[in-house]
Formats: structure tokens, C-alpha cells, sequence
């Protein structure tokens, strides 16, 4: 069985069109892993530095800045119904962005700081350019992600000039950079993470102002009364949003002067997107491959899958990396970016599987703010046999953990002839603090999958924690 979106961490695109898809920048910032953190950082730093020279009236610095930038194809992101194109912006786009941000009202009152928030503020500016702009600034983040990725599934890469320069934060200019990316008809492709990614931008200006401004000034008019005010025959009185409308109309400069004066509704409008959360694998299946995705069918595969497995040397790299999509299928949005033996103290030591913890509930979440586990790391180790798992492989493990890196792991196995016994060995070795070691068996996985077979994820987390309370308990 080939990999399904649902196994990945990347979106998997359709290679020959584009799919209507954004990088999402307030997508990044929401999360706050190490790979996050540099994006938004990187972000933040070149439209810092456009501001600036747009405040210091250095009209050719920010042209050079923003005429960097181009319509990226390495993505396949986009609204292009053919085969996929970029152009660069060029000057003259590059000026109407520029003159468009010195025009705007959040410009001349220093509310515009974020890009996210830009395409709510500023005209001309819209999904795709916001979208556009990421993927080149933090080109170089995204290359090193595929490159992750790319190993992890044994996919060739060749260097790559050709995608223009990238971002250099410390040098606050652009910077030409040799890539290594897997190529497609002989031209590069770039992976995106899936968190980073949305159908449509999370803060979207026509959504800002039909449910969250107009509603708010609705309520307002109400409460003061006046002529927007009307009445139903039970005396019940209330104002129309076409009224509100027609005297505040869909202006991006209005939006602006309207957060200056009521910045908590666009920071409970920015709570409430958040919350929403990533896409959904269904969600994927519908945008890109135009098909219908029943994760609970695609469960059921892999518990036959996992069963006609054999055990044994000859079938680890199967075991391998069936276990990395069943976990990647399982546990998405909480774990990602997998990185296959992930390297630690300068190469010396090696990890099976390292997964970057980006949850915001449940078990992992618990995991992450837990003093004792402080689990910004998942740690997972593959072993395809059913012989007892001695001291050795567990100190294998945990020899992996440290403060910064996080004390939990996973122990994938076959089976375990004395499960008692080997409990004990790993609560003996949360005691001694040396870090916890969940042990997950086939049967395990297989019970994780019929929970999603019957509709109930959220009994996966109560399993995981259980497995936990074992260990401290």
C-alpha cells in the first residue's frame, strides 16, 4: 500500500496542477516548535525590515526587498487550473505593494505589524499574496523540511539554483543559497508541512468585517437606538446587517481605524481561528485528490497491514516504515515532522524516529507541560521481533532523553512474552528519572486503529494515559 495523505507529515500535492491551497503564516505562529519558531522569526524579520525602510522613505529598499519575491510553482500551491507557473513580482508589483502599505490606514497608525494580519488592512493585498510571500522568505526552512522528508522516504535530491535567493535574518537581505530538492519533469519541488497549511487564510478580511466588525457595530446601534432600530409586531426590536452596511462599507482602511479602536475584537476573532485547528486529512482528500477519504476504512488497511507483516531482520524496513505512517496516521495533529534516525551528541548516537510534539490537547499536550517529561520531543524506537526486549534496548532509549530534548519515548514491538516484567523495568526507570518509556506492541497499534475504526479518537488518548499511569502509579 503506498503512502495516503493521512500517513504523511507533507502535504502530498498533485504534482501536475496546482491545488487550492495557502501557506498560512498565522498557521506557523500558532505553533511553537523549534522549526516554527524560525519560520515566524524569519517572517517577522522581513516585514520588519520592509516597514522600515517604508517608515525611512527608502522607496529602492523596499522595491529591492519585495521585488525578490515571485509566484512560487515548487509548492504547487495555488488557483492555477493548468500546469503550474510562477512569475516574479517584479518592480512594478513590488511599488503598488509598497505604495498600497504607505497609503493604508494601519500604516500611518503603526497597528500594522504582522503579516498575517495584512491582507485584513491592506488593498491589493490578498490570500495568494500573503501565501506567495512566505513560501519565499521562509524558502530556505522549507527546503531543509523536505530534505527531512525526502530522506526519510528515500527520495533523491539534486541542487538546485534555479527558485531565486532566500531569506538571511542575521544579514536582513536576500542571499543567493544552492538547494537540495527532489525534482519533478526537471524542476524542483518543495514540501510543506501540513500544520502550515490552510484552504483559506486563517484571518480573512471579508470574514473580519461581515461576522465580527458589522456585528459588533450591530450591537452597538441596537443598544443606542436610532433609525437603524426596527421592529416586530411583539414589540421585539433589532437591526438588519444590510443597514449596518450600507453605512460602513467593506473598506480595508475602515477595518484598520475600527481594530484601533476595538483591538480586543480582532484578538478574540485571531483566539477563535486558532482554535479551528489544522486541516483535516478528509479535508486534504477533498481539495486535492477530489475524492472522499473514510479514515475509518483506511484503519481497518493498516490493522491488515500491520498483521501480514512478518517479524524478524529481513522485514525491519517494512515494520519501519509502516510504523511510522500507522503513528503518523494516529497521533497527526499532535506529533510531526518525523525525522528517520535522527542524529544526537555530534552523530555518536542514533534515535529509529524522532517526532517534533506540536500538541495543543491531550495526552502529548499533558506530556509537553508536564515537569517530570517535559516532552517537546517524542522519541520512537522500532523493533521487529518477538523476543524479549531486554535492559539494552531500553537503555537504548533512554538514553536518548535529556531536559531539552524531553523524557518520553516509545517502544514499538511486536510482542512481549513477560509484559509484567517488562512494565517494571521501564517504571524502574521513571523512578530513577532516567525518563518514561511507553511500550506500544501490535496489539496496541491494532487497538489505537479500531478506535479510529469506530469513530472514537479520543479514547486513544485515555489508552496512551493509562500506559503512562503504569509507569508512575
Amino acid at each position: 500500500m503506498a503512502n495516503s495523505q493521512s500517513e504523511l507529515d507533507f502535504v502530498d500535492v498533485e504534482l501536475d496542477r496546482d491545488s487550492p491551497l495557502y501557506l498560512d503564516p498565522y498557521a506557523i505562529q500558532l505553533k511553537s516548535d523549534d522549526w516554527s519558531d524560525i519560520c515566524t522569526s524569519q517572517i517577522r524579520s522581513f516585514f520588519t525590515e520592509v516597514l522600515n525602510a517604508l517608515r525611512a522613505d527608502n522607496r529602492a529598499r523596499a522595491t529591492h526587498l519585495l521585488g525578490n519575491l515571485h509566484e512560487p510553482n515548487e509548492t504547487r500551491f495555488g488557483d492555477s487550473t493548468d500546469e503550474p507557473r510562477g512569475r516574479a513580482i517584479g518592480d512594478k508589483k513590488a511599488l503598488r505593494i509598497a505604495d498600497s502599505i504607505i497609503n493604508s490606514r494601519a500604516f500611518e497608525t503603526g497597528i500594522l505589524a504582522d503579516v498575517s494580519e495584512a491582507e485584513l488592512f491592506i488593498r491589493y493585498v490578498g490570500p495568494d499574496t500573503i501565501s506567495d510571500l512566505t513560501t519565499n522568505v521562509i524558502r530556505s526552512q522549507l527546503a531543509e523540511y523536505t530534505v527531512q522528508q525526502c530522506n526519510l522516504y528515500g527520495v533523491e535530491l539534486f541542487p538546485t539554483n534555479s527558485l531565486g535567493p532566500v531569506w538571511n535574518a542575521q544579514l536582513r537581505n536576500w542571499q543567493a543559497e544552492t538547494l537540495q530538492l527532489p525534482r519533478y519533469d526537471g524542476k524542483p519541488i518543495l514540501l510543506v508541512p501540513k500544520l502550515s497549511v490552510r484552504h483559506a487564510l486563517a484571518l480573512n478580511s471579508q470574514e473580519f468585517y461581515n461576522h465580527h466588525m458589522v456585528d459588533f457595530l450591530k450591537a452597538e446601534y441596537h443598544q443606542a437606538g436610532g433609525a437603524l432600530v426596527q421592529s416586530l409586531k411583539d414589540g421585539t426590536t433589532y437591526v438588519t446587517k444590510k443597514s449596518v452596511k450600507e453605512i460602513h462599507l467593506f473598506i480595508k482602511n475602515d477595518l484598520a481605524q475600527f481594530v484601533l479602536e476595538h483591538p480586543e475584537i480582532l484578538e478574540r476573532y485571531k483566539a477563535m481561528k486558532g482554535a479551528e485547528g489544522p486541516l483535516s486529512n478528509e479535508e486534504f482528500a477533498r481539495i486535492i485528490q477530489k475524492s472522499n477519504f473514510d479514515e475509518r476504512i483506511f484503519a481497518r488497511a493498516l490493522i491488515e497491514q500491520l498483521v501480514a507483516t512478518p517479524t524478524g531482520r529481513n522485514t525491519a524496513t517494512a515494520y519501519h516504515n509502516l510504523t511510522l505512517g500507522i503513528c503518523s496516521f494516529l497521533f497527526y495533529p499532535s506529533l510531526s515532522c518525523p525525522i528517520k534516525e535522527h542524529e544526537i551528541h555530534e552523530g555518536r548516537k542514533r534515535i529509529d524516529l524522532k517526532f517534533t510534539n506540536t500538541a495543543t490537547r491531550g495526552f502529548f499536550f499533558e506530556m509537553m507541560n508536564s515537569p517530570a517529561a517535559r516532552a517537546n520531543s517524542i522519541f520512537v524506537e522500532c523493533k521487529n521481533y518477538t523476543t524479549e526486549i531486554a535492559n539494552p534496548e531500553l537503555d537504548q532509549l533512554s538514553g536518548r532523553f535529556a531536559p531539552n530534548r524531553g523524557k518520553l519515548g516509545l517502544l514499538l514491538c511486536r510482542n512481549i512474552d513477560n509484559r509484567a516484567r517488562f512494565i517494571q523495568r521501564c517504571k524502574d526507570g521513571a523512578q530513577d528519572d532516567r525518563g518514561f518509556i511507553i511500550v506500544m506492541e501490535d496489539n496496541d497499534l491494532i487497538h489505537y486503529l479500531e478506535c479510529v475504526e469506530a469513530g472514537n479518537r479520543e479514547l486513544i488518548n485515555a489508552r496512551l494515559r493509562a500506559r503512562y499511569e503504569e509507569l508512575v502509579n
